[in-house]
C-alpha cells in the first residue's frame, strides 16, 4: 500500500483523523479483500463491519466446506487420472497434487490465526504514516491490485480452457483437473497479492525515507540530530516490519517453491520428450506447457524482486550515510550507529532458516533444476531399459 509524503504547511496544523485515512485505505483495497476472503486467504474481520463472531464462524464455515471438496477432488482425481499415467508423470504429479494439498491448508490456517491482528496491521499502517506526514496514494494502490488481479484472472481464463482442450473436453476429468491443478495456484496466487503489496509499501516508504534522510544530511548546512535518530528509528520498524511479513508467509513460501520446482520441471521434462518424439504432444499441450511455465516463473520472480527491492533501497539508503563526513561528534556517533545498524544482518529476508530471499536466489533454482531435470532423464532411462529387458523376459517365457 503506497503513501505519497506530503509535508504540512509551516505554521498550519494537519487536520487529517486516522478514521477517515483507514476508510480510505480500505476503499482502495476493498476489492483484493473481498475476493482474497471468499477465496480463504484473508480474514473476513479485515472487512469493515464484519468484526463479530458469527461472521468468523460462517467464514470457518466456508473454509471447512471448500478445502473438504478440494481434498476430496484431489483424491478422485489421482484415482481417476493421475494413477493412470506412465510411471515418472504419476509420482511427479502426486506429489505436485500433495504439495498444493498441504498448501492450500497452510493458507487457510494461517487466515484462520490471524483473524484478530490482521485489521490491526492496517490501522498500525495508518497511524504511522500520519506519524510521518504521509498520505494513502490511492491510485496507484489501486493500479498495482488491478495489474495482478488482471494477471491472475488471465492465467485462470487460460488455464481452465487448456485444461478442457487437453482432456478432450471430458467433463469429470477436466473438472478434477481444474480443481487439483488450477484452483490451488489462483488461491495462492491472489494470498501472495496480498505480500507483494505489503512489500512494495516498505520499499516505497524506504525510498522516501531515504531522500528524506539525503535532504537532511547533505542539503542542510546544519543537519539537526532529533531528525536523523527519527529517521534510525523509522527504518528499524520497516526493518522488523519486513522480518514479520516475511515470517507470517514464510511457510508458504516454502511450499510455494517447491511446487514450482516440481512442476516446472515436470513440464520440461515433458517438453524434452514432445521434442524427441513429436507424436507425443499435440498443440493443446505445448500452448498448456508454455502457460505454466509462465506462471510458475512469474510467481518466483515476483517473490524475489519485490524482496530485492527492499534491499536496493536498503544499501542506497547505506551509500548516503557513507558519504556524510562531519566535525560534529554527537552527530557523528548517530551516523556511527546508523550505519552499525543498517549493516547489522537480522535474516529480516531468510525464510525457513534456509531460503534467502534475493534475485540471486534464481542461480541456485537453476542449478537444482539442472540436476533435477538430469535426475529424470535418467531415471528415465533407467525405466524404459527395465520395461523393455521385462517385457523380454516374459515374452520368452511365454514362449
Amino acid at each position: 500500500m503506497r503513501s505519497s509524503e506530503k509535508p504540512p504547511t509551516p505554521g498550519a496544523k494537519l487536520k487529517v483523523f486516522p478514521g477517515e485515512i483507514y476508510k480510505e485505505l480500505h476503499r482502495a483495497v476493498f476489492w483484493l479483500l473481498l475476493i482474497a476472503v471468499l477465496a480463504n486467504t484473508a480474514p473476513i474481520t479485515i472487512l469493515p463491519g464484519c468484526p463479530y463472531r458469527i461472521y468468523r464462524l460462517v467464514h470457518l464455515s466456508w473454509m471447512i466446506l471448500w478445502y473438504g471438496s478440494f481434498v476430496l477432488g484431489s483424491y478422485w482425481e489421482f484415482v481417476l487420472v493421475t494413477t493412470q499415467r506412465v510411471s515418472l508423470d504419476r509420482y511427479l504429479n502426486a506429489t505436485e497434487s500433495a504439495i498444493y494439498v498441504i498448501h492450500i491448508f497452510s493458507i487457510m490456517l494461517l487466515t484462520w490465526q490471524c483473524r484478530h491482528w490482521a485489521p490491526m496491521v492496517m490501522r498500525n499502517i495508518v497511524r504511522s504514516d500520519l506519524d510521518r506526514a504521509y498520505t494513502i496514494d490511492c491510485g496507484r494502490t489501486k493500479r498495482f491490485i488491478r495489474l495482478h488481479m488482471f494477471l491472475v484472472g488471465l492465467f485462470t481464463c487460460l488455464a481452465i480452457f487448456f485444461s478442457i482442450w487437453t482432456q478432450k473436453c471430458l467433463v469429470y476429468r477436466s473438472i478434477l483437473s481444474i480443481n487439483s491443478y488450477v484452483m490451488p495456484n489462483v488461491i495462492s496466487s491472489i494470498s501472495f497479492i496480498q505480500y507483494y503489496l505489503l512489500l512494495q509499501g516498505i520499499a516505497w516508504r524506504q525510498k522516501k525515507l531515504t531522500e528524506s534522510l539525503e535532504r537532511e544530511l547533505i542539503h542542510l548546512h546544519s543537519p539537526r540530530i532529533s531528525e536523523v535518530q527519527k529517521f534510525r528509528r523509522h527504518h528499524a520498524d520497516l526493518i522488523d516490519f519486513t522480518k514479520v511479513v516475511n515470517r507470517t508467509f514464510q511457510y508458504s513460501i516454502l511450499l510455494l517453491f517447491v511446487g514450482c520446482f516440481l512442476n516446472f520441471n515436470l513440464v520440461l521434462f515433458l517438453v524434452y520428450q514432445g521434442i524427441e518424439n513429436p507424436s507425443m504432444a499435440d498443440l493443446a499441450k505445448w500452448l498448456s506447457m508454455l502457460l505454466w511455465l509462465a506462471m510458475h516463473v512469474g510467481k518466483v520472480c515476483c517473490i524475489l524482486y519485490f524482496n530485492q527491492s527492499i534491499q536496493n533501497e536498503h544499501f542506497r539508503c547505506l551509500t548516503v550515510l557513507s558519504r556524510v563526513s562531519c566535525t560534529r561528534n554527537d552527530l557523528q556517533d548517530a551516523i556511527a550507529h546508523y550505519i552499525i545498524q543498517m549493516r547489522t544482518n537480522v535474516r529480516q529476508h531468510l525464510v525457513c532458516g534456509v531460503i534467502n530471499l534475493d534475485l540471486k536466489f534464481l542461480t541456485s533454482l537453476l542449478v537444482a533444476s539442472a540436476d533435477f531435470f538430469i535426475f529424470l532423464l535418467q531415471y528415465d532411462v533407467t525405466y524404459e531399459a527395465l520395461s523393455k529387458s521385462v517385457q523380454g523376459n516374459v515374452t520368452r517365457n511365454q514362449s
